[in-house]
């Protein structure tokens, strides 16, 4: 009766407690050099993924959109920074997109959905001119200059901004 008893003081409170609030994960990604590879000028982070039930929602090249565990998510970047949500994500709010492709195009539509369009979508923000690193981005990228957009950088700003 004891075990019982203490298994209950254990799980009750959190069912009460309810899901807990998401984070975000921020990726820096570094060239085989070492360096900070900026995909846009200035930027900071090449990749972003969101915490739910079960793992990490995110959009990658080759894979598309789906659900990793913390693990694989450290293997796509370094210096991994969290910034908690005050609310939690619930699967309503993300199922449409699983399965989805990578979107190599960066549209903002639902065909295929990249990285920081997947994040900026489930939390409601408005796409932003995109911006484009030339060093870095081929040629073929440069025309999307200014399309509607996000970035890992500016849901990270719009974010802490938020929340500072």
């Amino acid at each position: 009766m004891i075990l019982v008893s203490s298994l209950f003081s254990i799980i009750l409170p959190l069912a009460w407690a309810g899901p807990l609030p998401a984070r975000i994960a921020f990726l820096e990604v570094h060239d085989a050099h070492g360096r900070l590879v900026q995909y846009e000028p200035g930027s900071r982070f090449g990749h972003t993924a969101l915490e739910v039930r079960g793992g990490w929602l995110q959009s990658y090249p080759g894979e598309g959109v789906r659900i990793i565990s913390l693990r694989e998510l450290q293997a796509r970047g370094e210096n991994i920074v969290f910034v908690r949500l005050k609310r939690s994500i619930h699967l309503k709010e993300y199922q449409s997109f699983l399965n989805r492709p990578f979107d190599f195009e960066y549209q903002w539509d639902d065909d295929a959905i990249y990285c920081s369009e997947l994040i900026a979508k489930i939390l409601g923000f408005e796409p932003e001119p995109m911006q484009f690193n030339r060093k870095v981005w081929p040629k073929n990228y440069w025309p999307l200059e200014g399309q509607p957009g996000f970035s890992p950088d500016k849901i990270y700003r719009s974010l802490t901004e938020q929340n500072p």
